[in-house]
């Protein structure tokens, strides 16, 4: 096959990653408005399709391949275990990635996002769809009878919202944090600041905050972004955090230092202990497809939806991106990755069916393949296999 066709049909392969792309950020949006989508399964499905494609049409090493086939095996018996197929588009999502810009992908997140956002909130602003604000028991603090009034500005929920609005803050420091000065980050926590005092949604807002003083803190303090301790501390802090996280689903409230800490942090592993299902004893290998519950602990809800090989997959991944961002001195993404951290173990935003609320397979769809692509290995097609199994690494590709 010539060059010339072999481009048009890479060419094409790119265009069904980005129709992938796209719609998939589009879905998020969708699930956080008042709409609800009845063919959202069917878009899963081209999304896939899309995927699948892209690879199809995509030169990787023998290494890779071999990557891929594995991470799919495991997705694929997870699937066939627990019925979510969420695991397997995952694993396509981050293989197709391979020859994409990251930064460009971050600026498609980021635009549809906001736009979404101010769609959403103007809609609901003019009273044309969705709720602006809403007066409801929380369920928070000692006295859950309390009716609070918290503004959710279209999304369903005001928690919703200020999450929304933290993942796009992430997204525009890890994209624009060497051009900004010290007053951008000022005016990117006013904005968090100002959206607070309406959603009342303290996670979201302290998260926020501390992501972007430590982003701040290591722009200007050189030492730290080269320094091996600070990205040893972020892996530490990730992996503190899920032990922290299994020993709450298990213990739920009757330790006592762990019931101290859940009053701070509003109940969470008390609602999950609840589900008998959820508490360390009872996590499989693969989770059972009965597992349907929905709570807010998200490493909780991790391992209780998926079980515990893809649960410390997940984990891995989170600790391969902190040692990639210390090879690239990428100091933003260690900071992100400690923030999402942080937010996960109180909200599941993460951690969903939705893939694209989760901007750290953005990451990991670039990263993956970077160590591969170093040992300039012979790429080939899945239909040149006996090539691909015969070639010596240092080959052309």
């Amino acid at each position: 096959m010539n060059t010339d066709k072999m481009e048009k049909i890479e060419q094409t392969g790119m265009i069904c990653f980005w129709l992938a792309f796209v719609t998939e950020l589009v879905i998020v949006m969708v699930d956080k408005s008042a709409y609800i989508n009845p063919i959202e399964g069917q878009l899963f499905r081209i999304t896939f399709l899309l995927c699948c494609i892209k690879i199809a049409v995509t030169k990787y090493s023998r290494d890779e391949w071999i990557c891929i086939l594995l991470f799919g095996a495991v997705a694929f018996v997870s699937y066939l275990v627990n019925e979510r197929d969420e695991t397997v588009r995952l694993v396509a999502f981050v293989a197709a990635c391979k020859g994409v810009d990251l930064r460009k992908m971050l600026r498609v997140a980021f635009g549809i996002t906001l736009a979404g956002s101010v769609i959403l909130f103007a809609l609901s602003g003019l009273g044309l769809f969705g709720e602006f604000k809403i007066t409801a028991n929380f369920g928070r603090g000692e006295y859950p009878s309390i009716i609070e009034t918290r503004y959710c500005f279209g999304m369903g929920h005001p928690n919703a919202f200020q999450c929304m609005l933290f993942m796009m803050i992430t997204l525009c420091l890890y994209l624009d944090a060497e051009r900004m000065k010290w007053h951008h980050f000022l005016l990117l926590e006013f904005i968090n600041y100002f959206s607070f005092r309406y959603t009342d949604s303290n996670t979201g807002f302290l998260v926020c905050t501390a992501v972007i003083a430590g982003v701040m803190l290591m722009k200007y303090c050189k030492p730290l972004r080269k320094s091996r301790t600070i990205y040893l501390l972020g892996a530490l802090f990730v992996i503190g955090i899920v032990v922290f996280s299994a020993i709450g689903s298990h213990t739920g409230i009757e330790n006592e230092l762990i019931n101290r800490l859940d009053t701070i942090l509003n109940g969470r592993f008390k609602f999950a202990h609840k589900i008998e299902a959820s508490r360390l004893e009872n996590w499989l290998p693969f989770a059972s497809a009965a597992n349907e519950e929905y709570f807010d602990a998200g490493f909780i809800r991790l391992f209780y939806w998926y079980g515990i090989i893809p649960g410390v997959l997940y984990v891995l991944m989170n600790l391969y991106l902190i040692y990639q961002s210390f090879r690239e001195q990428d100091y933003t993404l260690v900071v992100i990755v400690a923030g999402y951290t942080l937010f996960t173990i109180m909200e599941a935003h993460l951690i969903s069916f939705y893939i694209l609320r989760n901007y750290l397979f953005i990451w990991l769809g670039y990263y993956w393949y970077q160590p591969f692509a170093k040992r300039q290995c012979f790429e080939g097609y899945f239909w040149q296999v006996r090539k691909l199994l015969v070639a010596k690494n240092g080959g052309a590709s």
